[in-house]
């Protein structure tokens, strides 16, 4: 009973004192599950419809932009919230600043895109299909950037409002889609109405709140000079970054063919459902963690920690519930067509706790000034699942592209952490937690009473 009552008050006093970081994960968590959850229905309605083949090129066709939209990432994402938070009185030409850089290198990775088609494009389709995703580049970008406001702020949930609303209205208009039998240009097409439709209604919510008005955001030469020598080396290593997150797709797409994208689409999609988890839950403890960086470094390694624990563990459990359902829920969701899935997801799947910690360890980079490894770690996942995607592609098809997957990410986010002295002790953090998981409710119960009491 004294034990429940110290358990008890404990909770209640760090629930006051991180009120707004929990309400602001649960608004991204609960965001994030509604669109999962409706995106899982409508890509199971659209994949059943299509069928591999054409459900593979339109995988294939916003996977090809993804890679390009990288130009207009310039690493900058996680820095504007950094500079927001440091620069208060700054605002507005930060927010000018970063917006003018980011969307100029989204109409040159769109350029890009289009080029690529007019030397790759196979039949009309293929075609009309890439320039669909070259418009999509920069009205995402669009969208994005004033997601980051709202995450600087502690506010995700306007953010996460917006999303819900337009993968809910084009959701249902692709279904509409699928009962009219249009053809899959048409679910292409509303994969941009669905980014336009984000981008107005995070601008809306944007002014509601009464952000900087567009009007007063200015350029600052001198601060994009500043911001671009912090970042080249973190966009480098988001170069590296996307390279093996979605080149396995494009691998696959001229090494096996586009049933083959298919049926890898499927399997990723369920792999990466619950992603947006530790995604959300770092996007929200972000800025406390700036602040706890500069004013208590031990404080800060312990919270780190305890974030490492928790993403190993919620790795672990995608790992068990994919295992326990993903073979039930391929067949029941996409058919029967999509059987070779099964194996694909069970090999994918086995990714997720490394991916889980990297999306930790990419803030780190941004909060300690770790560009340089990003940048080494990236890299060498990049080259690893290249390489590997060459290697196995040819013989295993899409089973071979997900063990490429799995070897790019536990190279890029643990095993190269053990080479550089600075990022060794994130590498032992990462090894308790994957090693040592039964100390994880003995640390954080100890964490939260030093929290309580501080």
């Amino acid at each position: 009973m004294h034990k429940s009552l110290v358990l008890f008050r404990l909770f209640s006093k760090l629930t006051r004192r991180y009120w707004r970081y929990i309400a602001n994960s649960l608004w991204l968590i609960s965001d994030r599950l509604l669109t999962s959850l409706m995106g899982l229905l409508v890509v199971a309605v659209v994949a059943r419809y299509l069928g591999p083949s054409d459900f593979g090129l339109l995988s294939y066709t916003f996977s090809t932009a993804l890679l390009f939209s990288v130009v207009g990432q310039l690493g900058l994402d996680g820095l504007v919230i950094r500079e927001i938070i440091n620069r208060p009185d700054d605002v507005p030409r930060v927010l000018g600043t970063v917006f003018t850089l980011k969307f100029a290198g989204h109409l040159l990775g769109a350029a890009g895109l289009v080029v690529y088609t007019l030397f790759t494009s196979v039949n009309s389709t293929e075609r009309t299909m890439l320039l669909l995703a070259a418009v999509f580049i920069p009205l995402a970008s669009l969208s994005g950037f004033f997601g980051l406001w709202f995450h600087s702020r502690v506010q995700a949930r306007y953010n996460a409002i917006s999303s819900s609303m337009s993968v809910l209205l084009v959701g249902l208009g692709k279904l509409g889609l699928v009962w009219m039998g249009f053809t899959v240009i048409a679910f292409a097409a509303a994969n941009v109405v669905q980014v336009l439709i984000g981008v107005a209604l995070s601008l809306r919510f944007y002014k509601r709140q009464k952000g900087p008005p567009l009007s007063q955001w200015r350029f600052s030469p001198a601060l994009a000079r500043l911001l671009l020598a912090e970042s080249w080396l973190l966009f480098v290593g988001s170069i590296f970054g996307l390279i093996y997150l979605k080149i396995d797709v494009m691998m696959l797409r001229w090494l096996a063919g586009p049933a083959e994208v298919g049926r890898y689409a499927v399997a990723a999609t369920l792999s990466e459902a619950a992603y947006f988890i530790p995604a959300a839950l770092v996007a929200s403890v972000f800025p406390k963690l700036i602040e706890t960086a500069k004013a208590d470094q031990d404080l800060f390694n312990r919270q780190f920690q305890t974030v490492f624990d928790i993403l190993w563990l919620a790795g672990l459990g995608m790992i068990a519930t994919m295992y326990l359902l993903g073979g039930p829920l391929i067949r029941f969701l996409f058919g029967v067509e999509y059987g070779p899935s099964v194996p694909i997801l069970m090999v994918h799947v086995l990714s997720a706790p490394f991916l889980f910690m990297r999306i930790a360890f990419t803030r780190w980079t941004i909060i300690g000034g770790g560009a340089t490894f990003f940048v080494l770690t990236e890299g060498l996942g990049a080259l690893t699942n290249v390489a590997f995607n060459f290697l196995l592609i040819p013989h295993y098809g899409s089973v071979g592209a997900a063990f490429a997957t799995l070897l790019s990410y536990a190279t890029a986010t643990y095993l190269t952490l053990a080479i550089p002295r600075r990022t060794r002790p994130i590498f032992v953090m990462m090894s308790r937690s994957a090693f040592m998981p039964w100390r994880t409710p003995k640390d954080f119960f100890d964490y939260a009473r030093r929290s309580a009491h501080a």
